[in-house]
C-alpha cells in the first residue's frame, strides 16, 4: 500500500481553501434567502418602495382606514359611508379581525375592500425576514377565516419599512400600500380639523389614511366626503385606485402608468 505523506504547507494550503469554498457557500445562502422576492414594483430611486399615491389626472382618490385598536366606532363609518355611496379601504390587523369578527365580518358584508394591516403590529424594520413572513402570513389567514377573502393590499405598520419588508411583502404575492395624506386623526385633531387637513391637501391619485378607534375619525368621515364632493372628487377602494399593469413607481412611491 502506498503512503501519500503531504507537507504542513501542503495541508494549511488545503484547509484553507476549504474554509474559504464553505464561507462563499454560506454567504451565496444568505443573500438567496433574503432576496428571493417577487419583482412587482420598480423604483426609479432603486429602492424598493410601497406605493403611496398614483399618478392619475381623474379626480378621485381613496381611503384607507386603518383597524388597530378598538371597533366602537365601525358603524357609524360603515353607515357614513353607506349614505355617501361610498367605497373604502379597511386595513385590518389579524388579531383585530380575531377580536372583533362582528365588525370585521360587517364590513366585508358591506362590500369595502380589505388589507393587511400585519397581524400583531409590529415595527416590521426592526424584525428579522422571518418574522416578517410569519407577521404577513398570519395576518392574511386570520383574516381569511373571518372574512372569507385573503387580503392582497397590505399596510405595514406605522409607516415602517425597509427594503426588506417591501420585498417580503410581495414574495407573499401582497402589493405594500403607504399614504400621502395622513389626516392626523391619531393625534387627536378635532373632526373639523381633520377635514380641512384633508380638503386643502386632496389631490388626484391620493391614498388616505384614518384610523377607526380614534377619536374623531367617524365624526370627520362625512365633513371629508361632503368638502370632497364639493370640489368634484370621488373616493374608491385603494385596489381600484391602482393603475393595472403597471409596475412603475417614482422616488416619492407615485405609481406610474405604464409606458407606453
Amino acid at each position: 500500500m502506498k503512503i501519500i505523506v503531504l507537507k504542513s504547507s501542503s495541508v494549511f494550503r488545503f484547509v484553507c481553501f476549504c474554509l474559504f469554498f464553505a464561507v462563499i457557500i454560506s454567504v451565496s445562502r444568505f443573500f438567496t434567502v433574503q432576496t428571493d422576492a417577487k419583482e412587482t414594483f420598480s423604483s426609479s430611486c432603486g429602492r424598493s418602495l410601497p406605493i403611496y399615491s398614483v399618478q392619475t389626472q381623474e379626480k378621485k382618490a381613496a381611503i384607507g382606514i386603518n383597524c388597530a385598536w378598538d371597533d366602537r366606532d365601525i358603524p357609524q363609518i360603515l353607515q357614513t359611508l353607506r349614505e355617501h355611496n361610498t367605497q373604502a379601504t379597511f386595513f385590518l390587523l389579524g388579531e383585530w379581525a380575531e377580536k372583533y369578527p362582528l365588525s370585521a365580518k360587517a364590513i366585508t358584508d358591506a362590500g369595502h375592500e380589505i388589507g393587511s394591516h400585519s397581524y400583531s403590529h409590529r415595527d416590521m424594520d426592526c424584525l428579522s425576514q422571518q418574522e416578517i413572513l410569519e407577521e404577513i402570513r398570519s395576518s392574511q389567514t386570520a383574516i381569511e377565516t373571518v372574512c372569507g377573502k385573503k387580503p392582497i393590499l397590505f399596510r405595514p405598520p406605522s409607516g415602517s419599512y425597509n427594503d426588506l419588508v417591501i420585498d417580503s411583502i410581495h414574495s407573499c404575492g401582497c402589493i405594500p400600500i403607504q399614504w400621502n395624506l395622513d389626516t392626523l386623526d391619531w393625534k387627536g385633531l378635532s373632526a373639523e380639523q381633520i377635514a380641512e387637513r384633508v380638503s386643502s391637501r386632496l389631490s388626484c391619485g391620493s391614498i388616505l389614511l384614518l384610523h377607526s378607534g380614534a377619536n374623531f375619525s367617524a365624526q370627520s368621515l362625512p365633513l371629508i366626503l361632503e368638502q370632497a364632493d364639493d370640489c368634484g372628487f370621488s373616493f374608491v377602494p385603494v385596489g381600484e385606485l391602482l393603475l393595472p399593469n403597471s409596475k412603475q413607481v417614482d422616488h416619492e412611491g407615485r405609481q406610474l402608468p405604464c409606458e407606453s
